[in-house]
């Protein structure tokens, strides 16, 4: 009898084969198990809690130094729960290039001076607005600091002046100069331009001297600047602020006719508004008087609604007391922490603010990013994961602080106070948590007073280390 060993040999590797084959299907079928076991003496458990108590409080924003603004404001608007906000802009001029001359027997056909809107507005966009424009009487300063609330002294003789909507979506058609040929249709993004007097501009710059054009210090000293204001009399409608990038391409447009030899040709020639180059300002205020702010800022107890506002308006002040009370549980490592924040009373056209930011002051007193939201990327969320954004859905803005509230327990920061304020859509980190001077919108929140139709919640989710 003979017996197939080459037989039995493949049998028993095909069974050792399967055996191996349902042993690792086993240890697979639940992803999520996959890598040690836990030891039960380590096991991390996680618990929610959203009773952490939250202080609140309306205080004033700190005024701004308005010489760096990334887009200047213009209005005046009137918000019922807000009351009044004006702003206002003081500029001067460049020239380009220095050492001008207008030629020959210049003639002023017209002058217009051109503001190119940045993509922020804030109000009654069908608002109408008598902007003037006035000279300043004295001219502005490279080498000082102006804050917003530093008003400038000007002529009451208006210079400039024009009445209609902020526009900040249609472009403009326009006929562009060109030299020795025929002029062209063109047209342009979106722009306020602003009829100027004729006779100011004849007298201060046609006629001006060789040593007023001879460079911007001479030109500014002469000229002193201009000062651009709302005629709230001629203006009407509840109002909004608009902002203008005064960074590149606004200007004051002089066309003149000029001799050319035998011949007598139109020319353009643009005085740029160069913020980097030469003084560019904004004063801007907000009133108060008859709202409920005031009340709710001289009230020495915590109040059912807090209001934050840009344009060195107001924030609200925060504080957790009892947040360490958690070291309590033992050793315990944060999850998530959540500050939601819920808004409330906004109406059309004064909707609440489109974006918050967060920060916390240190020991003296200066404004400081929380880590989750800081200057250094490897250690901070993307302003999307942070958060701070409005939800006009549930009517919210949320923000991620988990590693905030980690350090406080921890001992790697001391709480002092934190605070929650207005910036614009676009704001860029890397200015530092500054009050906003290039937003406009304010928004009513529910305080941390506990029982509150909108109370604001700290909500974490914690594990405990056994």
């Amino acid at each position: 009898m003979k017996i197939n060993v080459t037989g039995m040999k493949l049998y028993k590797l095909d069974l050792l084969t399967l055996l191996i084959s349902l042993f690792i299907f086993s240890s697979c079928q639940n992803t999520d198990s996959i890598g040690l076991d836990v030891d039960p003496a380590t096991e991390l458990i996680g618990t929610f809690t959203d009773t952490i108590t939250v202080i609140s409080s309306t205080v004033k924003e700190d005024s701004i130094v308005t010489n760096t603004l990334s887009k200047y404001p213009l209005g005046h608007m009137v918000d019922p729960i807000f009351g009044k906000t004006t702003a206002n802009i003081a500029m001067s001029l460049t020239l380009d290039p220095p050492g001008l001359n207008f030629g020959t027997s210049p003639v002023l056909d017209s002058a217009v001076l051109v503001l190119y809107y940045a993509k922020d507005f804030y109000g009654d966009s069908t608002s109408n607005f008598q902007v003037d424009v006035h000279q300043l009487n004295n001219p502005l300063r490279t080498s000082v600091q102006y804050f917003n609330t530093q008003t400038q002294s000007y002529s009451s003789t208006v210079i400039g002046s024009i009445k209609q909507r902020f526009n900040l979506k249609d472009s403009v058609s326009l006929t562009e100069i060109v030299t020795g040929s025929p002029d062209k249709k063109v047209r342009r993004a979106p722009q306020l331009r602003i009829p100027m007097n004729p006779g100011f501009i004849t007298a201060n710059f046609l006629n001006a001297s060789s040593t007023t054009l001879s460079s911007n210090e001479q030109l500014n000293k002469e000229l002193k600047g201009f000062y651009l204001t709302i005629n709230k009399s001629q203006s009407t409608g509840q109002g909004g602020i608009a902002f203008f990038n005064l960074t590149d391409s606004s200007r004051l447009e002089i066309y003149y006719k000029s001799q050319n030899g035998v011949l007598t040709d139109t020319i353009l020639h643009k005085f740029p508004i160069v913020n980097n180059a030469v003084p560019v300002i904004a004063d801007f205020k907000n009133d108060y008087t008859g709202t409920a702010i005031q009340a709710n800022l001289n009230s020495t107890t915590q109040q059912d609604l807090t209001y934050v506002q840009a344009l060195s308006g107001l924030r609200t002040k925060l504080r957790f007391p009892h947040i360490e009370k958690l070291k309590n549980l033992g050793n315990i490592s944060i999850n998530k922490a959540e500050l939601i924040v819920t808004a409330t009373g906004g109406k059309a056209p004064f909707h609440p603010a489109s974006r918050l930011i967060m920060y916390r002051n240190d020991i003296a007193r200066q404004r400081q990013f929380i880590p989750d939201f800081s200057n250094e990327p490897v250690f901070s969320l993307t302003d999307v994961d942070f958060g701070g954004f409005y939800d006009p859905n549930k009517k919210q803005y949320k923000f991620q602080i988990t590693s905030y509230i980690q350090d406080i327990l921890k001992g790697k920061l001391k709480q002092f106070d934190t605070f929650i304020a207005p910036v614009s859509t676009d704001f860029n980190r890397a200015a530092g948590p500054v009050a906003s001077g290039s937003s406009a919108g304010g928004a009513v929140l529910g305080s941390g007073k506990s029982g509150t139709s909108y109370q604001m919640k700290l909500r974490i989710i914690y594990s405990k280390i056994n």
